[in-house]
């Protein structure tokens, strides 16, 4: 009997939103949530990956500082600030900007969302490789094993749209000489971003997803075929419970920036890389004070396998409890009805492992998929 192997990896499919969904991927019925990463998905998917913590593969949040001497996606970006504002908003710049930055080789996912033009060359992507790719992360990554392995195999990533992505995989378990295919789709992500939990069009992916799942195990049976199935996330989603106007506190304070600190403001992170003791001070007692988030410490940091000593994403971090969200911030003005980013201990944080055979007692994090998926490549190739 053939064996084949079929990994669709939803972005943001929490595991509390699989278990709230009745009837949702039945077909899998083992599962268990998955300890996501502090962060976002620019450092789950490479733990995801890799098996390791982000401050072991390096890669944490989408935007880190420029390091000294090394050449980043941005130089010769800091003219950018002598134009007028509205021109520095604009779209057209935008579109340009970020063709100039693929132009210069970065192959990974990256986005300029709001952050200042006239700040852009201060800072560098931490994703310049495809992470989807064999060689995308340094050391290695489960990619790596599967180029290695020999193993008939297809991917599709965030760079194809997600109906195109499923028909086409669909098309490849059907009539294709892959042993191996995986699916990836951020659509959910976006979903769950603009409507929260309960909203109509993550209900609709949801039924989209578990349609597709049962339709791969079905033709499969009908072929003869013994195909494994897993289904993947990375992080949930919390509901946004209200919002808080950092930037507002930070232009109410007598410490300027850029003069007197850098920041770098993602939806749950407020990132400071320090020019003067005093901005320090002022800053840490001003958002210490919002009654909406705590600053983290080494030891926090350390636990959670985000603490960088070159200090590349911060030399403080505050982050926002979970439910918060910060408006405006660098990755936009818009409210959103859901964000992630938060403590990976709150339940709605947890991602989603689900497979239809029994799942090893030891995959708990994200720092274990990697051993797990390459489990499932030694059973394609009868090592198992």
């Amino acid at each position: 009997m053939r064996r084949r192997l079929a990994v669709l990896l939803v972005d943001a499919l929490g595991y509390e939103l699989a278990a709230r969904t009745p009837g949702f991927a039945d077909v899998l019925p083992h599962r268990r949530p998955l300890e996501t990463v502090l962060g976002f998905s620019s450092g789950a998917l490479p733990t995801l990956f890799t098996g390791k913590p982000p401050a072991a593969h390096g890669r944490w949040l989408m935007y880190r500082r420029a390091q000294p001497g090394v050449r980043t996606p941005f130089a010769g970006f800091h003219g950018l600030g002598a134009l007028p504002s509205r021109l520095r908003r604009s779209w057209k710049l935008s579109r340009l900007l970020t063709r100039i930055v693929e132009r210069r080789g970065v192959r990974g996912y990256f986005s300029l969302y709001d952050v200042p033009r006239e700040l852009l060359e201060e800072f560098d992507l931490a994703e310049r490789d495809d992470v989807f790719s064999p060689g995308g992360l340094p050391g290695g990554s489960f990619w790596d094993e599967v180029e290695r392995s020999g193993i008939r195999w297809r991917a599709w990533s965030w760079r194809t749209p997600e109906p195109e992505a499923l028909a086409a995989a669909e098309r490849a378990l059907a009539e294709g000489p892959e042993d191996f295919v995986f699916c990836y789709t951020a659509d959910l992500d976006a979903v769950l971003h603009r409507e929260g939990s309960g909203g109509a069009g993550v209900r609709e992916r949801l039924a989209r997803y578990d349609v597709w799942l049962r339709a791969a195990a079905a033709a499969a049976a009908a072929r003869g075929e013994e195909l494994r199935l897993v289904l993947l996330s990375d992080h949930g989603m919390v509901d946004v419970q209200r919002s808080v106007d950092v930037m507002g506190v930070l232009a109410g304070l007598s410490s300027r920036w850029p003069r007197d600190y850098l920041p770098f403001l993602d939806s749950t992170f407020a990132r400071f890389w320090w020019r003067s003791d005093d901005a320090r001070r002022e800053v840490r007692i001003a958002l210490g004070g919002l009654g909406a988030g705590h600053w983290l410490g080494e030891d926090e940091l350390e636990r959670a396998g985000v603490r960088f000593p070159a200090h590349e994403y911060g030399d403080d971090v505050f982050l926002l409890d979970a439910g918060v969200l910060m408006v405006p911030s660098f990755m936009g003005s818009a409210p959103l009805a859901g964000m992630h980013g938060y403590d990976p201990a709150h339940p709605d944080m947890a991602a989603l492992l689900a497979c239809d055979r029994e799942v090893p007692a030891g995959v708990r994090g994200l720092t274990d998929v990697r051993a797990f998926l390459e489990g499932q490549l030694a059973w394609l190739r009868g090592e198992r």
